[in-house]
């Protein structure tokens, strides 16, 4: 779908938008979002350092319904879950949202947004998108020596291998 409406290409985002005015003027906005406006996502990070990359066209469908595509991408500092230092994923997701204020469906492959107003927290759907792209368990692909690995060789190796059912057998009684 090709871009063809104006472009707000702005230093800083609005906090709130109108998506009914901007899909009546086919607007693009492009920029960048602080990821510290983001506090639902914040609890995923390692820190709230960073800067969120967005590209959104606002635009009507056949129907009229008022839509949004386009792309947002990040690079989120999170925790590895294997390891459990810090690393960086790089987060690009692909954007179809279609507004309404009621509960009609959403066209193929949209994703409803409710509007209640005129008006959306621009940081508080960029942050859904980014909360649905996240992985589940972020993990390096080869992990660098981390704290499993340490406290593996930092261990006092025991003289002889742990039996933890060897009471079991004192007890035990021969079947006669």
């Amino acid at each position: 779908m090709p871009y063809n409406g104006a472009v707000a290409r702005v230093a800083r985002l609005p906090e709130r938008v109108e998506p009914r005015y901007l899909a009546e003027r086919e607007a693009r906005l492009c920029g960048q979002l602080s990821l510290a406006r983001m506090e639902r996502l914040a609890a995923s990070l390692c820190d709230g350092e960073g800067t969120v990359f967005i590209d959104l066209l606002f635009e009507k469908d056949e129907q009229g319904r008022d839509m949004a595509v386009g792309h947002v991408t990040a690079r989120l500092p999170v925790r590895c879950q294997r390891c459990l230092e810090a690393m960086e994923i790089a987060i690009a997701t692909a954007v179809c949202l279609a507004f309404t204020d009621a509960e009609a469906p959403p066209p193929d492959g949209y994703d409803t947004v409710p509007l209640v107003g005129d008006t959306i927290s621009l940081s508080d759907l960029v942050e859904d998108e980014l909360m649905l792209a996240l992985p589940m368990a972020p993990m390096h692909e080869d992990c660098p020596v981390g704290v499993w690995r340490r406290y593996l060789e930092n261990r006092a190796p025991s003289e002889a291998p742990r039996k933890p059912f060897a009471a079991l057998a004192r007890i035990r009684r021969p079947a006669g």
